[in-house]
């Protein structure tokens, strides 16, 4: 037996996790936001299980107070930024997977770019603004995210969108939550935050594991001092998702049409050409119909199958290709040219809650 196989031992023993599964949790790419109290637990319980690739993303450095709850850090790394001494902690922990550095603050102009490179996000972040901000990304992306928070002695724990899951947003509607005060302000309680964080990084392991119990649609709450647990159940608000879709929604001088609108023209049998400009296997793997025109093909047409007049709809998978596409069909004089609002990927959201 090699060190490889030494290291991961005890987990390939045990009947949910083996040899099938130990391969799979390698092969997984997931991304934690935050290396604080949530964040640094997460990351040394993801780093143990043998996570292929473990990105973290923060922008702060280390301090004093950091320091009961924060168990990658130590007082000699003090005013270091925390990335990299957790990195640094991780490798040693675990020298046969890879960890990816985001040295920066996660904001509304970087999101995309940086999630789209994982599988699953983790959100170990303490304030409400980039909290709906990762949510609304992983909704437009359609990432799975695991979600955490404390206050003092309490915490909770759930996952959202996963396989079309609620997300944050139809948890909690309202994003104008400013007034809750952060871990800096009101403390934190170290055990809190590492039972949270511990059950974070299990539910990441659970979706990696296709587990049938995976905390989509219920949040669990646990307050540490009683040892009481509640579950709570929430819905699916297509209105919620909706407002993700558009947060990251250019319209770029191309019109945009509803699912609602389209599901309604396919029914009635209106006239209009229908037009999927993602690649070929994801064309084949789901569509709604309509011919399929790669996008960097379709940006190349100098011969239309169809005239200046006619109504052309075009769908991607969330929107964005699609919007690219109508823009650039407008710019050669087509004059009702639309663009399918987030995709089939929003479609297939609102069919199944009839919305």
């Amino acid at each position: 037996m090699d060190d490889k196989q030494a290291y991961y031992s005890s987990h390939i023993k045990l009947p949910f996790f083996n040899t099938n599964g130990q391969e799979q949790v390698r092969q997984k790419k997931v991304l934690v936001v935050g290396a604080g109290g949530l964040g640094c637990p997460c990351l040394q319980s993801l780093a143990g299980a043998g996570i292929g690739i473990i990105g973290i993303a923060d922008f702060d450095k280390v301090a004093i107070s950091n320091l009961h709850r924060q168990c990658l850090f130590n007082y000699a790394d003090v005013g270091k930024l925390k990335t990299l001494v957790a990195a640094e902690r991780l490798a040693g922990y675990n020298p046969f997977i890879n960890i990816q550095t985001h040295d920066l603050l996660v904001e509304e102009g970087n999101v995309l770019e940086l999630f789209a490179g994982y599988d699953i996000i983790v959100d170990c972040t303490d304030n409400f603004a980039t909290r709906y901000l990762i949510n609304d990304a992983c909704v437009f992306l359609n990432k799975p995210l695991v979600y955490g928070a404390i206050h003092q002695g309490e915490g909770h724990v759930t996952v959202f969108n996963y396989h079309g899951s609620p997300t944050l947003r139809c948890l909690f509607p309202k994003d104008d939550n400013e007034t809750v005060a952060s871990c800096a302000e009101i403390g934190a309680y170290n055990i809190i935050t590492g039972m949270i964080g511990l059950l974070m990084a299990n539910e990441v392991i659970k979706i990696v594991l296709h587990h049938p119990d995976v905390l989509a649609s219920k949040l669990i709450q646990l307050d540490v001092l009683t040892m009481k647990t509640l579950p709570i159940k929430y819905q699916l608000v297509a209105d919620s998702v909706n407002k993700s879709i558009q947060r990251f929604t250019v319209v770029n001088n191309s019109k945009v049409i509803t699912p609602q609108t389209l599901k309604e023209k396919i029914n009635n049998h209106h006239n209009f050409h229908l037009i999927d400009v993602r690649e070929v296997d994801e064309h084949l793997q789901f569509n709604i119909g309509g011919a399929n025109i790669p996008l960097a093909s379709f940006l190349q047409l100098t011969d239309f199958s169809f005239s200046t007049a006619d109504e052309i709809i075009i769908y991607c998978q969330k929107g964005m290709r699609s919007q690219q596409a109508a823009a650039w069909l407008g710019s050669q004089g087509f004059l009702h040219c639309f663009s399918l609002q987030g995709g089939i990927d929003f479609y297939q959201i609102v069919s199944d809650t009839n919305y």
